[in-house]
């Protein structure tokens, strides 16, 4: 088994599909179907289950998959502090963005690429704050932003570091009422709007019932969706009213809705998040670059 036998086994549990991660890779599908092959042939396991729809890690896969990134990225830390040692940062840096947070995550990320050209981003996008954990705890991704400051027990090998503080926001169609002004908004006025809510189940939506019952109030759903970008959609069209947090909102917001800060106000920390060990010096290197960056904001 070699180093380049795991890369290709990452890349296509990554992927989900052997094309992807040919195309990735650079190589010929029949090519990576065979170091598969000898890799289960090596391993005396299945590690993917094969299907129409692409490829799915076993159970065996899984297991492997931890140690594969691990090693991976053992190797990948060795090249970048020899490379750090005469001056030179490279390697690859992969980052867990959210949905919100972005336009910060974003400048700093900027920002770095500016100071150390030779690194790579990936950016990955992980489902929710849960899914965010996971992928910085097992080494999927070196960095994460989260909005949840309780670290899951199975994620006690990360350490947080508290960069920011977001402000929930509503976001109402200029056309209506409450989008004549943009001073703070009550959550009785928003409520008066029928709403654009997350899907039931969804963490963002059981926070935001939460929140009405607690304050006794009744909502109109005008609809429900897990995509924030149609969400938004939906506001400028005069669907109905819509609770995000203030970092996540593209940059032309306010000339297709309007903006109103949610008074009390209700905020919402943001924490970097990287494992205890193994820090890679590129990870070192963004933790203390955004630090730096994030806590000079105003």
């Amino acid at each position: 088994m070699e180093i380049q036998d795991l890369t290709c086994f990452v890349e296509v549990a990554e992927r989900g599909s052997f094309t992807r991660a040919a195309q990735a890779l650079q190589l010929s599908q029949p090519r990576l179907s065979q170091i598969i092959g000898q890799l289960e042939v090596e391993f005396r396991t299945e590690l993917f289950q094969r299907s129409s729809r692409g490829v799915a890690l076993t159970g065996a896969g899984e297991v492997l998959i931890k140690s594969a990134r691990q090693v991976l990225g053992a190797v990948e830390n060795t090249r970048a502090t020899v490379d750090a040692l005469h001056g030179v940062l490279t390697g690859t840096l992969t980052i867990a963005g959210m949905r919100s947070f972005t336009t910060e995550a974003a400048n700093i990320m900027s920002a770095f690429r500016a100071e150390y050209p030779s690194v790579v981003l990936r950016i990955k996008a992980p489902s929710d704050e849960e899914a965010m954990h996971s992928m910085v705890s097992s080494g999927a991704c070196d960095i994460g932003f989260a909005r949840i400051s309780d670290t899951p027990e199975y994620a006690n090998n990360l350490v947080q570091h508290p960069v920011a503080v977001e402000d929930s926001v509503v976001l109402v169609p200029q056309t209506s009422p409450q989008g004549k002004t943009t001073e703070p908004i009550t959550l009785a006025e928003a409520t008066q709007l029928p709403l654009i809510l997350p899907p039931a189940g969804a963490r963002a939506r059981i926070a935001l019932d939460a929140m009405f019952t607690e304050s006794g109030i009744d909502v109109v759903v005008a609809a429900e969706s897990g995509h924030h970008e149609t969400s938004v959609e939906l506001v400028r069209g005069g669907v109905g009213a819509m609770f995000t947090l203030r970092g996540g909102l593209p940059g032309n917001v306010e000339q297709m809705v309007t903006v109103r800060t949610l008074t009390p106000r209700r905020q919402s920390p943001i924490v970097l998040l990287h494992r205890r060990v193994g820090v890679s010096p590129a990870a070192t290197a963004f933790t203390e670059l955004a630090l730096k960056g994030l806590r000079a904001q105003p």
